[in-house]
């Protein structure tokens, strides 16, 4: 599954990047790795952050153990 960034540069040109998601993400809710969708800020501060943190979807739960 590959999700894509799309920018403007300087000069006006449209710029996309293509990344492919890891499997851990999607793989147990395809759908909501599909529509996932995060704004990020493009100016100040904030832009500048580098987060590694990404979303799972649809994980699966641990099983529970039965009680003895």
């Amino acid at each position: 599954m590959t999700h894509s960034v799309y920018i403007n540069d300087p000069n006006g040109y449209g710029v996309e990047f293509l990344y492919e998601m890891p499997r851990e993400m999607w793989e147990n809710d395809i759908d909501a790795g599909i529509n996932w969708l995060e704004n990020l800020p493009a100016e100040g501060p904030e832009a500048l952050v580098d987060r590694t943190d990404t979303p799972s979807f649809g994980q699966r739960q641990p099983e529970a153990v039965p009680a003895e």
